[in-house]
């Protein structure tokens, strides 16, 4: 089996919105997982570039989306250990086309809104840990600038347990293995099982397809310029809407 430093962590490229499946295999225009060293970009351009786009994006219909989204999905929600943020990939991709360079900023974005509606609801700060191969030192130290922590391949995936937020878009399936072999989060976002379902081989989605058939499931709302939420999903526990009490973590 592959190890975790193995495992493919590039995103999911898709030209359309709908019936678009993930790639089961690399291919040679994707992201190496060795991250860049030379010719960096400088933090405070990576952090002019993310206040400039949260700036515009806050306005859109999407955003308000997102946030009316966990505001009625999540209202009941008592506790949020801390939010896992998987393979968003860099902010400072080398000769990438301009949907790449949008893509994982605005990624961020609707995560960092996601967690700032749910600590309005539980009332508690939540942590933010991020966790991908191909970060530079200026992605790690932007991050770091915001508040959040960024750790080493596999450090994450055992940081997820049952009242965690685990955010990954567009990832292969042997990370969503990896991120949900100890527990189910209390909330999911990512590619929906029906997508992975379309496939052949669905080995090692066991935990995800139990989600399928246990938490309420919806559509992450759609950026209208770009991708970069296609074929994605929400998935919530039962219990964590208003007027119901969360239910016990499941026996493993």
């Amino acid at each position: 089996t592959d190890t975790p430093q193995e495992l493919e962590w590039t995103q999911v490229k898709s030209k359309s919105r709908r019936g678009r499946r993930p790639h089961t295999r690399p291919r040679d225009a994707e992201i190496p997982v060795t991250p860049r060293t030379s010719d960096l970009r400088p933090v405070a351009d990576i952090a002019a570039n993310y206040r400039r786009l949260r700036a515009r994006w806050e306005d859109d219909l999407c955003c308000s989306q997102v946030r009316d989204l966990v505001a009625a999905q999540a209202a009941g929600i008592g506790h949020v250990s801390r939010a896992v943020n998987l393979g968003i990939g860099t902010f400072d991709p080398a000769d990438a086309p301009w949907e790449a360079k949008r893509s994982s900023p605005l990624q961020l974005i609707a995560f960092l809104i996601m967690v700032e509606e749910l600590e309005k609801i539980t009332g508690a700060k939540i942590d933010c840990v991020f966790q991908d191969p191909v970060f530079t030192q200026s992605d790690k130290d932007f991050l770091a600038s915001l508040g959040h922590k960024v750790v080493e391949t596999p450090a994450a995936f055992d940081m997820v347990d049952a009242d965690t937020f685990l955010y990954g878009i567009h990832l292969y399936q042997g990370i969503y293995t990896m991120a949900l072999k100890t527990s189910l989060p209390v909330i999911f976002v990512g590619t929906g099982w029906d997508v992975w379902d379309d496939l052949s081989n669905t080995k090692g989605l066991e935990e995800m397809e139990k989600m399928e058939k246990t938490f309420t499931k919806t559509p992450f709302p759609q950026d209208e310029h770009s991708f970069a939420f296609s074929n994605t999903s929400v998935y919530w526990k039962p219990g964590i809407e208003a007027g119901t009490k969360p239910s016990p973590p499941e026996d493993k």
